[in-house]
């Protein structure tokens, strides 16, 4: 059976976590990756046999998935159902990736990331994990590492070509997705970290332009809110080793619920009556 999840990432040739880290454990793989070659030349081919699919379109991230889903494979729209858009210097291994598929499906996610590592270079603290929750629902997902549904890329994919940098194109996905509470997930059960310092790659050596004026316009253009990091609600885990005050509470709602149900399922009305029923008749 196909997968109906794919990888689908940057990479030049300094890249290594994909091989490190993304297929780590490669006999558990429940995804196909697809690489888009970002460097004018390929110095080690050899290193990318492993993956399903490989593109050299030499451009900058958002670019190169625009071209790769509207003219080399727009089929894959169909043919998967969520694409997981990694940043080369995310590291998370291959349990990860498969586990953040599977809760993406399972929450319905429109749009969805792993939680950042304490030691994670990072522009948002509000991505960073949260050591007592399981997942907590954002109005606003990072662009370096998310992961879309389909539905969600088909509503969101013209504005990946909207800028050079990307900065403030994840404003811009809320926006197209009206400002869902429940649709956006960072799953603090994951976690991933970013290796390199924010703003310290070669894009931004190489993009020509200044970033924070792009996300001015882009936002501008889309009459979106500049930015909308922020928490709706979250999921917590009930376990006595991260909150062992609402695991006794729901301990004990639950024993409470189960002698109520004893009772009902006894029915101790309807016992009686028949119980004095036999009485009287004798």
């Amino acid at each position: 059976m196909s997968s109906k999840y794919i990888v689908v990432a940057p990479c030049g040739n300094k890249s290594y976590l994909f091989n490190e880290f993304w297929l780590k454990y490669k006999e558990e793989k429940q995804f196909d990756l697809c690489l888009l070659f970002y460097h004018e030349k390929v110095e080690n081919p050899s290193l990318y046999s492993s993956v399903e699919y490989f593109f050299h379109l030499k451009g900058f991230k958002y670019h190169m998935i625009h071209e790769l889903l509207t003219s080399i494979h727009p089929e894959w729209l169909s043919k998967y159902d969520y694409f997981y858009f990694l940043d080369d210097d995310i590291q998370i291994d291959t349990r990860q990736i498969n586990s953040m598929f599977s809760l993406s499906r399972a929450f319905d996610c429109s749009i969805s990331q792993a939680s950042l590592s304490q030691e994670s270079f990072c522009s948002w603290p509000i991505f960073k994990h949260k050591k007592k929750s399981f997942c907590r629902f954002v109005g606003q997902i990072e662009v370096m590492a998310p992961l879309f549904s389909s539905e969600a890329i088909k509503k969101c994919l013209p504005s990946y070509i909207s800028n050079r940098s990307s900065w403030g194109i994840d404003s811009v996905w809320s926006r197209l997705l009206d400002y869902p509470q429940d649709k956006m997930i960072v799953f603090d059960a994951v976690i991933m970290k970013h290796t390199l310092p924010v703003g310290g790659g070669e894009l931004y050596q190489k993009i020509g332009v200044d970033p924070h004026v792009e996300w001015e316009a882009v936002t501008r253009q889309f009459h979106a809110k500049k930015e909308n990091y922020r928490e709706y609600g979250r999921l917590l885990y009930a376990d006595k080793n991260n909150n062992w005050l609402l695991f006794f509470f729901i301990r004990c709602k639950a024993f409470f619920s189960r002698k109520k149900q004893i009772l009902s399922d006894y029915d101790i009305p309807s016992r009686v009556k028949s119980r004095a029923g036999k009485i009287f008749k004798k």
